[in-house]
């Protein structure tokens, strides 16, 4: 049993090198090479250091982009959602590029950043165009318009950085209040099978995965604007209608703040049905990058061609941070099932919650320290 075992680890090992140094390398690798050429495209040189990111007006190493887009990638894509609603406030606070270029900038970084993901959750058969297409659909309609949002009603500082406390305010009570229910023990069935697969694999000395490697996401029946899917002996009816409008609102809130839009989706999706966390990735990936990708269109085409006003983003500044948000978004897909999420919840619901609150207050009244 153990030799079989020890083999079985073997060949799993080296399937995911072949993974990564087959697959994800070369989305790195292109993603610093774009940051490159795009800085020398853009600007005539290449910014980081010393010298200052033009758009952006600050002077930070390539190594702190890569690193920032590393850990927000990791974090957010183990709980189904993309670095944008982490990257965004980081950027904003901490590295002080807070101007209008800074939402096509994080709009680029959410567009590349859940592709490791995407292609890890893929690989573990957490997937379903059925259920990820008309939200994808919604998120386009969103995508087209949020960029005029942004020009017109955020289009100051002030409004800006409110909108996105209350963006993070949001995000963060509701990843506290899934962390809590977690604590408590009010687990659903999907959560105590879980346990006990992990706990089952961990008496027979294996790694203690908490899901089957031969389950997937998979659809059930469509009839009606109804969709089933089921996971692991579970099933959800879902509306296809609701699918596509909570995609189209999420995806105008988004596009306007330059996020992917998972900070919303989750809890409106877990809510509304009761989708687990392993079953929303089939969704709220698929649509951080169609809404992204859209809303990048809209900022750099569509935006000049109707109002004459361009909001480029920091094509190289985006590039950097999208090759560490590559990833570590593949590395959160392949440990989002050993991680108890409930103590992951709970530390980033504290920090963006925090972080959110104290954005809002300052609207209001002017803090001691600059945000």
């Amino acid at each position: 049993m153990t030799r079989t075992a020890d083999t079985f680890a073997v060949v799993k090992n080296w399937s995911l090198t072949q993974e990564f140094f087959f697959q994800q390398c070369p989305l790195i690798l292109g993603a610093c090479t774009l940051g490159m050429i795009t800085a020398y495209a853009q600007h005539g040189f290449l910014p980081g250091g010393e010298v200052a990111f033009p758009l952006a007006g600050v002077r930070v190493p390539i190594w702190h982009l890569i690193w920032m887009g590393a850990w927000t990638g990791y974090t957010m894509a183990v709980v189904g959602e993309a670095a944008g609603i982490f990257a965004l406030p980081y950027t904003m606070s901490v590295l002080q590029f807070s101007n209008l270029h800074v939402t096509p900038t994080t709009q680029l970084l959410t567009f590349l950043n859940p592709l490791g993901a995407l292609f890890g959750f893929r690989r573990n058969r957490q997937w379903n165009l059925d259920l990820a297409v008309w939200v994808c659909a919604g998120g386009i309609v969103g995508g087209l318009i949020g960029p005029f949002v942004r020009l017109t009603l955020l289009s100051d500082t002030k409004p800006f950085t409110f909108t996105v406390g209350l963006a993070l305010v949001f995000a963060g009570v509701h990843l506290c209040h899934a962390a809590f229910h977690g604590f408590r023990g009010r687990h659903s069935r999907l959560d105590k099978k879980f346990a006990a697969q992990a706990e089952t694999r961990r008496t027979a000395g294996l790694s203690p995965s908490g899901l089957p490697s031969n389950i997937r996401v998979e659809t059930i029946s469509r009839s009606r604007g109804r969709l089933t899917i089921g996971f692991w002996e579970e099933y959800w009816t879902v509306n296809l209608a609701f699918l596509f409008m909570t995609g189209a609102v999420v995806g105008v809130i988004s596009a306007a703040l330059g996020v992917g839009g998972g900070f919303m989706l989750v809890p409106i999706f877990a809510a509304v049905y009761g989708l687990p966390m392993y079953v929303l990735v089939a969704a709220t990936i698929p649509y951080v990058i169609v809404l992204s990708g859209v809303g990048l269109f809209t900022y750099g085409v569509i935006l000049p061609a109707t109002t004459g006003v361009a909001i480029q983003p920091e094509w190289a500044w985006g590039f950097f941070a999208a090759a560490g948000g590559i990833f570590g978004s593949w590395c959160a897909a392949k440990t989002q099932r050993f991680v108890p999420q409930h103590f992951l919840r709970l530390m980033l619901g504290g920090i963006t919650g925090i972080a959110g609150a104290l954005y809002v207050v300052d609207f209001f009244y002017a803090l001691p320290f600059r945000l």
